[in-house]
C-alpha cells in the first residue's frame, strides 16, 4: 500500500495535493479551536465548584502557597495550564497568548480575578492527537489517494487512447499502402486478360472474375483507410463513422450473382472438390444490404475454412439458397472434419481460431458482426467426422426481390 500510495503521490499534479493541504490546515485550525475551549471549559467548572474556598484562601488568609496546589489540579484538569496569576496586571495578561480569566466571589461578592495561561506548545500537541484531527487526516488521505488514483487511471486510458490512435493511424497507412501496391499488378492482370488470345472464354471469365475481386479488396482497403484517417483527423469521429456506416448499409448487391460467380472461381482453382449450389428461390435476383465486396468476403472466409476441413477424397461443398418471411437464407455445409462442441461457442469471438497454424480468428467474428449490423446473423453448427453448417441470415428489404419473367 505505501508504495502505491507514494507513487501516486508523485504522479499526482498541484491541485490534489492543495486541495488537501488546505483541508488538513482547516481540519488543524478546528482541532486546536476545539481544544482551546475545552480547557477553558474544564477550567471555569473547577473553579465553579472551588469558588469560596480559593477566595477565602487567596483573599483572606493571604495563603499563597495555595496558588500551586490550585495549579497542580488544574494541570490534573487540563495539561495545558501553564501559570495561574490572582488579579493579574494588563501587562501581564499580554504576555499569554491564550488565556482564561475567571472571576471570583466571597458571599457572593465579587472578590477579584484569577488568570490561567495555557501553553499553546501543549494545546498544539493535543490538537495534532486529538480523535477529530486524526479522523481528518484519515479522510484527508483517502481523498487524496482516489483522487490521485482517478488521476493516474485518466492518464492511463489517455495514454492507451493515444497508443490506440497511433495503431489505428499506422492501419490506416498500411492499408493505402496495400491498395495502392496492388494497383500495379493488378493493372497488368487486366491488361493480360485482354490480350491473352489463346485463352479461352472460361478462363478468361475467371481471371476477370479473380481480377475483379482484387479490385474490390483494393478499393475497400483504401476506403477504410480514408475513413479512418478522417475519423482520427475529425473532432466529429463518431458522426462520421456512422454516417459511414449508414452509408455502407444502403449498398444493395445480389446474392445469388455473388455466390455463382464465387462458386464458378472456387471450381477452378479447387477441382478435387464438388462444389453444389442449390436455389430454392424464384426470384432471379436477392438484392442484400451489404457491399458486394463485403458479400465476397464473408463467403470466400466461408468457404476457405470449408476447403481446409475437407477430407482429401469425396470432399463436398454446397451452398442453398432459401427464401423466408422476413428473410434469405444461404446455408453453406461440408462433409469435413468437424469442430467440437466445446470449441464452437468460441468461434464466434474475436481472435479464436480453430485447426489453423496462422488463423488469426476474425473470418467469422467479422461476418457476423457485418450481419447482424444490417439486423441478420450468422449462425454455426457442427458435428466432429460429420461436417459443419454455417447459416448466413439476411434480412429483406423493400427492394430485395426481383423476380424471374
Amino acid at each position: 500500500m505505501k508504495p502505491l500510495f507514494v507513487n501516486l503521490l508523485k504522479r499526482s499534479s498541484w491541485p490534489w495535493l492543495a486541495v488537501f493541504t488546505a483541508v488538513l490546515v482547516a481540519i488543524a485550525g478546528l482541532s486546536f479551536s476545539y481544544e482551546v475551549y475545552r480547557a477553558r471549559n474544564s477550567v471555569t467548572q473547577y473553579f465553579s465548584i472551588w469558588e469560596e474556598d480559593i477566595a477565602q484562601s487567596l483573599l483572606v488568609k493571604k495563603d499563597n502557597s495555595l496558588l500551586q496546589k490550585i495549579l497542580g489540579q488544574l494541570r490534573d484538569v487540563d495539561s495545558a495550564v501553564a501559570t495561574v496569576q490572582v488579579n493579574p496586571t494588563e501587562a501581564t495578561k499580554n504576555l499569554c497568548v491564550f488565556n482564561n480569566e475567571v472571576p471570583i466571589t466571597l458571599f457572593s461578592l465579587p472578590a477579584g480575578r484569577v488568570n490561567v495561561c495555557y501553553s499553546s506548545a501543549d494545546l498544539a500537541w493535543k490538537s495534532f492527537t486529538s480523535p477529530i484531527f486524526m479522523l481528518g487526516l484519515f479522510l484527508g488521505l483517502l481523498f487524496l489517494f482516489f483522487g490521485s488514483r482517478r488521476e493516474l487511471l485518466n492518464k492511463l486510458k489517455a495514454q492507451e487512447l493515444q497508443a490506440e490512435l497511433s495503431l489505428n493511424k499506422e492501419i490506416s497507412t498500411m492499408s493505402r499502402q496495400v491498395a495502392h501496391d496492388i494497383r500495379g499488378p493488378l493493372m497488368a492482370l487486366t491488361t493480360l486478360s485482354k490480350l491473352s488470345h489463346e485463352m479461352s472464354e472460361d478462363k478468361k471469365e475467371l481471371l476477370g472474375l479473380a481480377v475483379s475481386r482484387i479490385n474490390g479488396i483494393a478499393e475497400d482497403l483504401l476506403s477504410k483507410g480514408k475513413e479512418r484517417l478522417k475519423d482520427r483527423n475529425s473532432d466529429v469521429a463518431e458522426a462520421s463513422t456512422e454516417f459511414a456506416v449508414t452509408a455502407s448499409l444502403a449498398a444493395q448487391s445480389d446474392l445469388i450473382s455473388i455466390s455463382e460467380k464465387i462458386l464458378k472461381e472456387y471450381r477452378f482453382s479447387h477441382a478435387n472438390i464438388e462444389f453444389v449450389w442449390h436455389q430454392h428461390v424464384k426470384a432471379s435476383q436477392v438484392m442484400v444490404s451489404l457491399p458486394e465486396v463485403k458479400v465476397q468476403r464473408i463467403l470466400a472466409n466461408i468457404l476457405n475454412n470449408s476447403i481446409e476441413a475437407a477430407p482429401e477424397k469425396e470432399a463436398q461443398i454446397s451452398l442453398s439458397l432459401l427464401e423466408r418471411d422476413d428473410c434469405w437464407l444461404l446455408q453453406i455445409m461440408d462433409n469435413g472434419c468437424g469442430i467440437p462442441e466445446d470449441v464452437l461457442p468460441k468461434l464466434m469471438s474475436e481472435g479464436m481460431s480453430f485447426g489453423k497454424e496462422n488463423g488469426n480468428g476474425l473470418g467469422l467474428f467479422d461476418a457476423r458482426k457485418a450481419l447482424q449490423a444490417i439486423g441478420g446473423d450468422l449462425q454455426l453448427r457442427s458435428r466432429v467426422a460429420v461436417g459443419t453448417q454455417v447459416l448466413l441470415i439476411f434480412p429483406k428489404n423493400a427492394q430485395s426481390v426481383k423476380r424471374s419473367s
